[in-house]
């Protein structure tokens, strides 16, 4: 079985195509797959929805109010998580699809509709939203991006759970193609847990189990 974690800025564009590619390959294969959608926050995802915000200027007072609103949805999305994996990317795919398919700011009405859509309850959800456990599985998520030497979404890190010493990871994993090779090509055979030499489009991380 494969363990895949996708992280993702939540508000960009280029993850949710991502995302809907992984989900796609999962639901076509026989292959077992457990996947995990992982948010990360940094400067450069900052920039990122600035810039589909088309947002001008680039003050400090800007930044910071990019910053609550990519945060907001870090954890109105870790929230829906809570309600189970499947309702929570849901969610996230529900979200981002009103933000780029039909053109919507991000807002409390995005994220409602987008919640009772995913069939989420919403007294919980709205409880969870702001809580000090979403909070600290946000933390939680920054640091598992650390200790996989994570900094640009969308990147994805994949190992084989019969071979937890190591794992392979690969940078702007947009390319269905790119991801199919990677999965189920001979880029599976050859560069996932094994002693071979990486092609260098992927990196090969040490995990600490």
């Amino acid at each position: 079985m494969l363990e895949m974690y996708l992280f993702i800025n939540p508000l960009g564009a280029k993850c949710y195509e991502a995302e809907q590619n992984i989900l796609k390959l999962a639901e076509e294969s026989s292959q077992k797959f457990q996947i995990r959608f992982i948010p990360l926050l940094n400067l450069q995802s900052v920039t990122k929805v600035m810039s589909v915000m088309n947002v001008s200027g680039d003050t400090l007072q800007l930044r910071n109010k990019v910053s609550q609103i990519l945060y907001n949805a870090v954890l109105d999305y870790k929230a829906a998580l809570f309600q189970g994996r499947n309702r929570g990317h849901n969610f996230l795919l529900n979200v981002q699809r009103q933000l780029y398919v039909e053109h919507k700011k991000y807002s409390e009405e995005v994220v409602m509709r987008a919640a009772k859509e995913s069939k989420l309850d919403l007294a919980m959800f709205e409880h969870d939203r702001r809580s000090k456990l979403a909070v600290e599985s946000f933390r939680e998520d920054q640091r598992l991006a650390a200790e996989m030497n994570v900094n640009t979404p969308p990147s994805m890190v994949v190992y084989n759970l019969d071979y937890l010493e190591c794992a392979v990871s690969v940078e702007n994993c947009t390319s269905l193609s790119s991801l199919e090779e990677l999965i189920f090509g001979n880029a599976a055979k050859e560069f996932i847990c094994t002693k071979n030499e990486l092609h260098p489009t992927y990196h090969q991380l040490s995990l600490k189990k």
